[in-house]
């Protein structure tokens, strides 16, 4: 059996959890552009290109197009090591009321991704009766 490609994997991050564009950037807060793959995924594999994909939805997180950039040539040029210096920088750079503007615009798409059932309560987690 052929294994799916790199926009096969990432279709399968936006069916699951919608654009990315509705999330925060992991790294700076700020409104995210991408979904980018976590780069110590332990099923991280490659296509004919060399991208990184995983098959799992969960191994991606939502950057920005600036964050995103940063963290692909940060592991390109040391891989994993040294990133939480390189998340911190990232954090640091962006003025908080900056952060604050991000914040609001993606809680504002919040209800629009409950309205397209990207978020369902308790969709991915064991429902805990009280």
């Amino acid at each position: 059996m052929a294994t799916p490609d790199y926009k096969l994997a990432h279709a399968r991050v936006r069916s699951r959890y919608g654009p990315a564009k509705n999330w925060f950037c992991a790294f700076c807060a700020l409104s995210a552009d991408h979904w980018a793959i976590d780069h110590d995924s332990p099923d991280l594999q490659r296509d004919e290109k060399g991208r990184a994909y995983s098959l799992d939805p969960d191994h991606y997180v939502s950057l920005c197009q600036r964050c995103h950039h940063a963290y692909d040539s940060h592991v390109a040029q040391y891989g994993t090591s040294g990133l939480l210096e390189l998340f911190d920088r990232l954090y640091n750079a962006v003025p908080e009321d900056l952060r604050d503007a991000g914040r609001r615009s993606v809680v504002s798409s919040i209800g629009s991704l409950l309205r397209h059932g990207y978020l369902r309560p308790r969709r991915d987690r064991a429902y805990k009766q009280r």
